[in-house]
């Protein structure tokens, strides 16, 4: 039925399906709509300033992240994204942040010149000496396939069929190796950009002199580098510095997905002591042609403040206007359309249009999502050219009453669970502007309890309490959300599905 609505829309798929920039790697660009402040993110990073990138949940900040790695490499910037934290410490984990940046620039880099030889001419004795180290250290085993994968992701300056010659050459796997995920180890990237030859006996003094008994050819001594700030941030500098004398002008490291970590359980105070360590190390973010940009949920920013410097590195607030909505949707109607349909041209009614603009409350997700359940009302008639009235008004509901609310409203206790619960007592009410009146009333409480459960719902920002009083001088409290409320004015008193 769906392949049938797709032909009845003038779409060639779903363009509803997928909410994230990772599942639209292929097609990102075409659809991506660019922010009024993104040519002037795109020059900071690649002249090495480092940015702060602040924004809401569903707001656009991985599709920002993305767009500016595919733009930057265009520019001959090395850039990597870091948005994996596993095996990182909660806390004081400034050292195996640093590791984890050198580990994906190592891992780039050396892929880039397994694929482009010719620049490793350009490296002197030194060079490739201090690059053997690195690899040494940083460069993680990967898979027969994520290696292919990475490697067709490199930029290819002058073409060569490297793989195979490496793999028949160096691992030279038997028949029932062949497809396996044989790891492609430091040994074999050493090997085939022939750094093993570089004679080691006065390798690496520059880092190792502080240490005693200095045994060059034992891993040991090179593996405490690891566990030294000032050694790291040494070798992510020369790392920077080879790269220059190749192809690449600057270095980029763009954070991102920190606040999604499922081991800070979404906990604003968790997020904060999380980054806190590598965002107020200044010599770090303010290194030479080493620029890092890191993403964070805004409601982070006032816990981080008290010791991050956002006067010194400039933010950039994604925050999107109501009237920005529709020319960013008509970017995914218009491709998956062949440009033959828009966004106002799916709805007979303009108020179902602007419905669906408002529920969605300035969020590109958001607004996806909603058209994505109305997508799925309106298989019930494939034949038709629109989105019918009723599916849009199914779809609404469907989308404010099963949205994943607990996501976006930050938790200072762990325990925000909570917000379900007052976003029930507040459906129940059946009014858009409250008092503490109308919750007495309702729940057949005092005024004490009821005042208890609007300065929490206000803590969470559910409610704003008005800079108007009623008409017997009472505090009216209005609710924020336009998909609340849409819920009471379509008489729904309970997320039944939360």
């Amino acid at each position: 039925m769906t392949s049938k609505l797709n032909l009845s829309l003038g779409f060639s798929r779903n363009p509803f399906s997928k909410f994230s920039a990772e599942e639209e790697i292929e097609f990102h660009n075409e659809i991506f709509y660019e922010p009024t402040f993104y040519q002037t993110l795109l020059d900071d990073l690649k002249s090495g300033t480092s940015r702060f990138i602040l924004g809401q949940r569903g707001h656009g900040k991985s599709s920002i992240i993305h767009k500016l790695k595919t733009d930057l490499e265009k520019e001959q910037v090395l850039t990597i994204i870091i948005d994996r934290f596993d095996e990182v410490s909660l806390t004081d984990n400034k050292i195996e942040l640093l590791n984890l940046i050198l580990q994906e620039f190592v891992t780039k880099y050396v892929l880039f010149l397994d694929k482009n030889k010719v620049y490793l001419k350009m490296l002197n004795k030194e060079d490739k000496e201090a690059l053997c180290l690195l690899v040494k250290l940083f460069f993680q085993p990967i898979t027969k396939t994520e290696y292919e994968t990475r490697f067709d992701n490199i930029n290819s300056i002058k073409t060569k069929n490297w793989f195979i010659n490496l793999y028949n050459r160096v691992v030279k796997p038997t028949n029932s190796l062949i497809g396996t995920g044989i790891l492609i180890t430091s040994k074999l990237i050493a090997d085939s950009l022939n750094l093993n030859s570089v004679e080691t006996k006065t390798a690496y003094i520059e880092y190792l002199s502080e240490m005693d008994n200095i045994n060059i050819s034992a891993s040991h001594q090179e593996q405490e580098l690891k566990n030294s700030k000032r050694h790291l941030k040494e070798l992510l500098n020369k790392l920077n510095l080879i790269t220059k004398k190749t192809y690449y002008k600057s270095s980029v490291v763009l954070f991102d997905k920190v606040d999604e970590f499922q081991e800070l359980n979404q906990e604003i105070g968790k997020i904060a002591s999380f980054t806190e360590s590598i965002l107020t190390d200044t010599e770090l973010l303010l290194q030479n042609d080493i620029a890092i940009a890191f993403s964070l949920w805004s409601e982070v920013k006032p816990i981080l403040a008290k010791k991050v410097r956002f006067d010194k590195f400039k933010e950039i607030d994604i925050s999107w206007r109501k009237n920005d909505m529709e020319p960013l949707i008509d970017k995914r109607i218009s491709h998956f359309s062949g440009n033959t349909r828009s966004f106002s041209s799916l709805f007979l009614l303009e108020a179902d249009k602007d419905n669906v603009i408002n529920i969605s409350n300035k969020s590109p997700r958001d607004l996806i999502s909603c058209l994505s359940d109305i997508y799925d009302y309106q298989t019930s008639n494939s034949d038709s050219s629109i989105f019918e009235t009723e599916s849009v008004s199914k779809g609404l509901i469907k989308f404010a009453n099963r949205y994943d609310y607990l996501s976006m409203y930050p938790s200072r206790t762990g325990k925000n669970k909570d917000v379900i619960s007052m976003i029930n007592l507040i459906l129940r009410t059946r009014k858009i502007n409250i008092t503490i009146l109308d919750f007495n009333t309702t729940f057949n409480q005092k005024t004490r309890w009821s005042t208890g459960k609007v300065e929490s719902m206000v803590k969470y920002k559910l409610v704003e309490e008005d800079s108007k009083l009623g008409p017997k001088n009472e505090k009216i409290f209005n609710v924020l959300d336009p998909k609340l409320m849409h819920l009471i004015k379509r008489g729904i008193t309970s997320l039944e599905n939360n």
